[in-house]
């Protein structure tokens, strides 16, 4: 081999590393990094008391719940859906674990029953969506108001106190990141693999690109479209058991304010709703913009009301930022 090849091969390789690189760092889903710096940054100027440490170990807590709801709906987005039943999921889960807890003196079993029930809801979804042709977004509304008569039903109309160990266990810490951080980011981390570096993950990935070429080249897409949803539900009731046992107690609305900033979230991190591409890091990221950019809202004394307008404005910015390295590489052209 001639030197001017070898050095050929070189540049060809460094190029092609140069590209993975630019891609990594500069693509749909990279800038909720910078954005979340930045706010940091912007709330140490306008509204420091939201960055000092006392307040961001009260805040870590709830953006960890708000981003196991965005893995959830992230997932579900790929799928080209939307599940409007978090609230309903979400708040039935909160109730079931406390009754099932005092019911039966266990958490070790309250557990495993409400991921079931839960896990069923989640079938139903998928199989109303994927196999009846129903509309996501008519049948996870259907799903949620029925789940909402249900809270109703099970809580008698007044909150239930959670059972101790799971508030305890909410409360933790392991070396001095609370506990529901750490459940979070296990949840993030196990999923962007399984979708990233799997088989199955490619193959989910596949079928909620294109779900007529996923048939035709032999994929199962009912089995990926149902699993899809049910393991959305599961997210969904995770994210409710750790609520519950935050607050201390099984409430009828617990879910109510995180459907917003879940699909919220999932957009500000660059999933879009056209199906396939996704990435649930970034909307974990993007669940952590989300809550602190609602915590310096209200700290400059602003209502609930401008704190909804400023998520929606979230949304439209990071709709638009998305297409910027489309519109720079068409300007170098």
């Amino acid at each position: 081999m001639t030197d001017t090849s070898f050095m050929g091969q070189k540049n060809m390789t460094s190029d092609r590393a140069g590209s993975r690189l630019k891609s990594t760092l500069f693509n749909e889903f990279s800038w909720i990094w910078a954005g979340t710096v930045a706010l940091f940054i912007i709330c140490a100027i306008v509204a420091p008391g939201v960055v000092r440490p006392a307040a961001i170990s009260s805040m870590l807590p709830f953006a960890a719940i708000l981003a196991i709801t965005a893995v959830g709906m992230t997932i579900v987005i790929q799928m080209r859906g939307l599940d409007m039943s978090l609230p309903g999921t979400m708040t039935i889960a909160g109730l079931l674990f406390a009754k099932i807890g005092f019911m039966t003196g266990s958490t070790l079993l309250a557990v495993p029953l409400t991921l079931a029930i839960a896990i069923g809801i989640g079938i139903v979804n998928g199989l109303l969506v994927a196999k009846v042709n129903i509309t996501p977004i008519v049948v996870t509304l259907a799903t949620n108001a029925i789940l909402l008569g249900a809270v109703r039903s099970v809580s008698g109309g007044s909150p239930m106190s959670a059972p101790k160990a799971l508030e305890a266990f909410s409360h933790s810490t392991l070396l001095g990141v609370p506990m529901t951080l750490v459940l979070a980011v296990l949840f993030i981390v196990a999923i962007s693999v399984i979708t990233k570096r799997t088989i199955s993950g490619r193959r989910f990935v596949a079928v909620g690109a294109n779900p007529a070429a996923a048939t035709a080249a032999g994929i199962p897409v009912l089995r990926y479209q149902v699993a899809t949803y049910a393991l959305a539900s599961m997210c969904f009731a995770v994210a409710g058991m750790l609520y519950t046992g935050f607050i201390g107690s099984a409430s009828q609305t617990a879910g109510n304010d995180y459907l917003l900033p879940a699909i919220a979230a999932v957009v500000v991190g660059g999933t879009p709703f056209s199906g396939g591409r996704g990435s649930v890091i970034a909307s974990g990221v993007a669940a952590l913009f989300i809550t602190l950019l609602g915590q310096m809202v209200l700290a400059l004394g602003a209502g609930t009301s401008v704190q909804l307008l400023v998520q929606a404005l979230a949304i439209i910015v990071a709709v638009s930022v998305r297409y910027l390295p489309e519109l720079f590489q068409a300007l170098r052209r």
